[in-house]
C-alpha cells in the first residue's frame, strides 16, 4: 500500500529506462505491491514535456499499460526547507507526496555536477526552476569540475536535498559508446553512486 515512485531521466538522456525497469518493477511487486501503488516519473529539470509516444516508448507498452507514466510538474511543486548553500528544495508533488522513492539513471562525466546520476534525479530532475537556478549558480566555483564529487559544490548542494526528500534507492547504469549498459550499480543514493563513478 506505499505510494512509489520511480524517478527516471527524459528523452534527451540516453537512459535505457525500458532495460532497466522491468527488473526493479518486478522487484517492488515481489515484495508486496500493486501496479497501482507505483508512478514513474519522468525528471524534466526545465526541458519540454513528453508526448504520449514519447512516454511509451521511454518504458516499454507493457509498463506504460500498466504502470501511471507522468512528467514533472515545475508548477506543482512542494517547498520542503532551504540547503545549506540556499537552494529551495521545491520537488514535485507526487515526488515529495510519496511514501518510497527509487532514483534511476546513466552515469556519465558531468562539466560543472562532476558526474551525472544519484539523486541529479531530484535535484534538478523534478525541481522548480529557481531551486536549478540557485543550484546551477555554484557552477562558476572553481570546484564545480567534471569528475570532482567530494568538494564539488554542485554536487553537494544536489546531495543535501535527500535531507528534505529521502532516496530509497538507486539504481544507475554506466553505458558504452553504442549505449549498451556496461556496468549497474544499486542500492544507497551516495555509496552506490560513488561506485559507478569510480568504474567510469
Amino acid at each position: 500500500g506505499e505510494k512509489t515512485v520511480i524517478i527516471t531521466s527524459d528523452i534527451t538522456r540516453p537512459m535505457p529506462s525500458r532495460v532497466v525497469l522491468p527488473p526493479v518493477i518486478e522487484e517492488i511487486l515481489k515484495a508486496g505491491l500493486k501496479y497501482e501503488d507505483i508512478t514513474v516519473v519522468f525528471a524534466l529539470g526545465s526541458h519540454r514535456k513528453h508526448t504520449e509516444e514519447e512516454k511509451k516508448y521511454l518504458v516499454g507498452d507493457e509498463i506504460y499499460e500498466k504502470v501511471r507514466c507522468v512528467d514533472s510538474d515545475a508548477s506543482d511543486c512542494v517547498h520542503l526547507g532551504t540547503t545549506s548553500y540556499g537552494t529551495p528544495v521545491d520537488v514535485f508533488s507526487v515526488v515529495a507526496n510519496a511514501d518510497r522513492r527509487i532514483c534511476l539513471g546513466n552515469i556519465e562525466y558531468h562539466y560543472f555536477a562532476g558526474y551525472s546520476g544519484g539523486v541529479k534525479a531530484i535535484m534538478p530532475g523534478v525541481s522548480t526552476r529557481e531551486a536549478i537556478q540557485e543550484n546551477h549558480s555554484n557552477m562558476v566555483k572553481d570546484a564545480a569540475c567534471a569528475g570532482a564529487l567530494d568538494d564539488n559544490p554542485v554536487r553537494l548542494d544536489i546531495e543535501e536535498v535527500v535531507n528534505f526528500v529521502p532516496v530509497d534507492f538507486i539504481v544507475n547504469v554506466v553505458l558504452d559508446e553504442s549505449k549498451k549498459i556496461i556496468k549497474a550499480v544499486a542500492g544507497h543514493h551516495k555509496l552506490a553512486h560513488r561506485e559507478g563513478c569510480k568504474f567510469l
